[in-house]
């Protein structure tokens, strides 16, 4: 615009009786094409026709606030609440002269507020980064990004819900917040624990019959990593004090008939968890969330298994938690969930990086990043390796439900162009009483250990 130094075009549409189509007059066409320009993004709604809608090379491109596979029309978030869905989502698509029925080249989804305004502000603030990184990616490429497949559609088209629905939605809000409120005045929280398990293999795992760890008191356990090393099984947990409001690394060594508390393994002045641990170049490195510092970092391990040293910040100005670090086919890769829009949202975002080294501080990101963008799938909650296949542990979220499930995927695609994983299972929180979610899942030849939540006083 003028204060930028940009050239104004005003345009004038044509408007249908029922206020639902856009035509454009012939001369409003020919000063758009007069100008060379690639493409325009709309900032309304209706119906587009006629020749504005090839006018330019790359077309017009339009972000819809719904998924486009369940919820179309508006208001945007709103439906979404209202049916307590686990995810909101967006699309950027290229319009054609169908409602809806235009291209989809990018599309995300984010786990769903409990609150109207709420989600949709979260969806904006969210889905706005990604318009800028497609132009930008279209600019650099000089092409439009492959389109989803199509499928069909068989939900309603959306739009202002009536008197007796906005009525049923304050209803449910209003509940919903008084067992929150409940659930405040009662002391209550959701509590992490950690169980563990001797199988055959992970596999054949049957949950409900884990050993339970007894959180100590005013604390809770949780991200359990396993490891067996000088002929004994470990487990490293993030280990969370209420009253400090934050977490550390502890060390247990688990046993058939119970375990050990070993204490604590390492410990900073801003919360740690995720304690990811991996083997380079014959030494033992662990790679824990560290969000709260702004980097991701090294830690290496100079006295098993309770002492740990910075090694190195190998991504520093990031806002990335639960991080996973390995070795494929020569070079080092690493998954994290990244937090684009500084929301303090790590659920839907997955994104991939590649490096030469371990302890690279020049990780070359993935083009197809976030190579997941769904926070039904896209939170790590840990990874392993079996006879050359690599499992990627996946967190489900739930409406207004952190780590509502668990899931196990296989990476059956991964390099410097492409990312795929195949679903292998989920993993509800139905294996003890009372477990209302389940988020980590480590293996270690043949122990697993996973965790699970409760309702519980947080005092005890």
């Amino acid at each position: 615009m003028g204060e930028i130094g940009l050239e104004r075009l005003y345009v004038t549409p044509e408007v249908s009786g029922n206020g639902l189509v856009y035509r454009y007059p012939e001369s409003d066409v020919a000063a758009i094409r007069t100008r060379n320009i690639d493409v325009l993004i709309r900032g309304g709604s209706g119906i587009l026709r006629g020749d504005i809608l090839t006018v330019c090379p790359f077309g017009i491109l339009s972000f819809h606030h719904g998924d486009n596979d369940e919820y179309r029309g508006s208001p945007a978030g709103f439906w979404e609440v209202f049916h307590r869905a686990p995810s909101t989502g967006f699309v950027i698509q290229k319009l054609s002269a169908e409602l809806d029925g235009g291209d989809v080249l990018f599309k995300g989804h984010i786990g769903t507020a409990p609150f109207y305004a709420f989600n949709q502000a979260k969806l904006y603030r969210k889905a706005n980064i990604f318009l800028h990184r497609l132009l930008e990616e279209i600019g650099r490429s000089g092409c439009l990004p492959k389109a989803y497949p199509k499928v069909p559609y068989a939900y309603p088209l959306y739009g202002t819900p009536s008197i007796v629905q906005q009525v049923a939605y304050l209803a449910r809000t209003a509940f919903h917040l008084s067992g929150k409120i409940l659930r405040r005045i009662r002391r209550r929280s959701l509590r992490w624990s950690i169980a563990y398990q001797f199988a055959g293999n992970w596999r054949e795992a049957v949950l409900r019959r884990a050993a339970v760890i007894k959180n100590p008191p005013g604390r809770f356990l949780a991200d359990p990593f396993v490891i067996f090393r000088d002929g004994a099984h470990y487990c490293f947990v993030e280990d969370y004090d209420y009253a400090h409001g934050r977490g550390k690394i502890s060390v247990l060594r688990l046993r058939d008939d119970g375990y050990d508390d070993l204490g604590s393994a390492l410990e900073e002045g801003f919360h740690l968890s995720y304690p990811y641990l991996f083997e380079a170049d014959g030494e033992l490195y662990m790679c824990p969330e560290t969000h709260e510092a702004g980097d991701i970092r090294l830690y290496k391990c100079v006295g098993f298994p309770n002492s740990w040293q910075l090694h190195k910040v190998i991504m520093r100005d990031v806002n990335a938690a639960d991080t996973s670090i390995f070795s494929h086919d020569g070079k080092w890769w690493m998954l994290t969930n990244i937090d684009s829009a500084g929301i303090g949202d790590h659920d839907s975002e997955l994104h991939l990086f590649h490096a030469d080294t371990f302890d690279s501080e020049s990780w070359t990101p993935h083009p197809r990043n976030p190579v997941i963008f769904d926070s039904r799938k896209a939170r790590n909650g840990g990874l392993f390796i079996e006879d050359g296949d690599i499992f990627r542990v996946f967190q489900v979220q739930g409406f207004d439900s952190y780590g509502a499930a668990m899931g196990i995927a296989r990476i059956d695609e991964l390099d410097e162009q492409t990312f795929s994983e195949s679903e292998i299972c989920t993993i509800p929180p139905r294996f003890f009483d009372g477990a209302t979610g389940a988020h980590s899942f480590s293996v270690a030849g043949k122990l697993i250990a996973f965790d699970f939540a409760r309702f519980e006083k947080t005092g005890r």
